[in-house]
């Protein structure tokens, strides 16, 4: 009995080591990153770092996923911020422990459906996140990825489902990915009767925020809301949610990316095949005269707790260019309550040429008399840092630019 007995507790005992020893952290699909600095499967602690590239923009987006979770106790997420100084611009700055670290976490069971954790222990340069383990596999990331697998599948299903969503490719990456976009219109007025608006998500890969608020904003204007319905049938709206495929692909943060930050190329001869890409698409609409709002989508700086627009005024841009966007922003005050703007005029000559090369400026400078153009940074630090909250925000910039439109340009 007493051989029966032992027998046993081996069995369980090596059971328990086979379980312990499947516990794997893995970062082998689009947009994961981590680098393992420690796996303890008794405490079901892992530590890790971004393991993003430094040379391919900030190192701040992590993404992994975990196997042979023991659901019998909680998963800890040790996050390390890294110690690097960014060299674009020859600038080297230190890169702030906050950009890497969020207030809460992200966790999903299946890889589709997210939401944040609780809070996790900030210390320094580090932060741990203690997650639930409801199941044996658990995804953990910095924010709700958003994949370039996720934006073809996207746009591919909205096309599908209404007539009216015409789908395009914008053009191949670097590394031969594809830019997916979408064109939302409806009825028989002619597009050269349409006043165009352009949404641009995620130039910056780390930026998911973008993503999901084009999204939002392209998923209301296919909806039955009253006012999705006129602005569709009213303006053309061009979608291309997801532009630097290539540093999401890897996993990379994309800003300040060498040989050049995809919002800095914005130039006569663009580095990047996506911003010539979309240079060559719209300038036809501006030769059209009906450029009228360009939006391009960002995340702000981790202490950011407010919708915020930045803005240009002359002499940079004439009085009515500077009219019409004091016009655009009392509507957006109204739709989302408060709001913060900056003005984005550069403070020194200096700055003048990289401001230039900026997506916004460009559409200014080629755009028409009437074309307004913001960048829109939308809050990922807070609770509505969620892929539902990026969906209210994207349905309230689509409220936003339909009572514009229909105040300034479509009666």
């Amino acid at each position: 009995m007493k051989s029966f007995t032992k027998a046993v507790a081996l069995t369980l005992f090596a059971t328990a080591i086979q379980l312990h020893a499947a516990l794997t952290v893995h970062t082998d699909f689009e947009s994961g990153s981590a680098k393992v600095l420690e796996l303890n499967p008794e405490t079901q602690t892992i530590r890790i770092s971004p393991a993003g590239d430094p040379k391919h923009g900030l190192p701040n987006w992590w993404y992994l996923r975990l196997d042979g979770v023991d659901t019998n106790k909680p998963v800890a997420l040790d996050v390390v911020a890294l110690t690097v100084s960014m060299p674009a611009n020859g600038k080297g700055k230190p890169l702030n422990p906050s950009w890497t670290l969020p207030t809460c976490a992200v966790v999903s069971s299946d890889g589709t459906n997210w939401q944040q954790t609780s809070p996790g222990n900030r210390q320094s340069n580090h932060s741990v996140y203690a997650v639930s383990a409801n199941s044996s596999t658990l995804w953990l990331a910095w924010g709700p990825p958003f994949t370039p697998h996720d934006a073809t599948a996207f746009v591919e299903k909205l096309g599908r489902e209404h007539s009216f969503v015409k789908t395009f490719t914008l053009g191949k990456s670097l590394e031969g990915r594809v830019v997916p976009g979408l064109t939302i219109y409806e009825g028989a007025k002619p597009l050269t009767n349409r006043p165009a608006v352009w949404v641009n998500g995620r130039q910056h890969a780390w930026e998911v925020g973008g993503s999901w608020v084009a999204k939002g904003f392209a998923e209301w204007l296919a909806g039955d809301d009253e006012h999705a319905i006129w602005l569709r049938q009213n303006a053309q709206v061009i979608f291309v949610p997801l532009m630097d495929v290539d540093h999401v692909a890897t996993g990379d943060g994309g800003k300040e990316a060498l040989p050049q930050d995809q919002n800095r190329d914005w130039t006569d001869a663009p580095h990047w095949p996506e911003i010539a890409a979309a240079q060559r698409l719209a300038l036809p609409i501006v030769k059209q005269g009906r450029m009228d709002v360009y939006v391009d989508v960002h995340n702000p700086a981790a202490s950011e707790t407010l919708p915020k627009f930045y803005v240009t005024y002359p002499p940079y841009i004439g009085q009515q260019g500077a009219a019409l966007e004091d016009r655009f922003l009392a509507f957006a005050h109204e739709t989302f309550g408060e709001i913060k703007t900056v003005d984005e005029k550069p403070s020194k000559p200096s700055d003048l040429p990289e401001w230039h090369t900026i997506s916004t400026p460009w559409f200014l400078t080629h755009g028409n008399p009437q074309t307004i153009a913001l960048t829109f940074e939308v809050p990922w630090n807070t609770p509505q840092g969620t892929v539902e909250g990026y969906r209210d925000i994207g349905e309230k910039l689509g409220l936003t630019v339909e009572k514009y439109l229909r105040d300034n340009f479509v009666k």
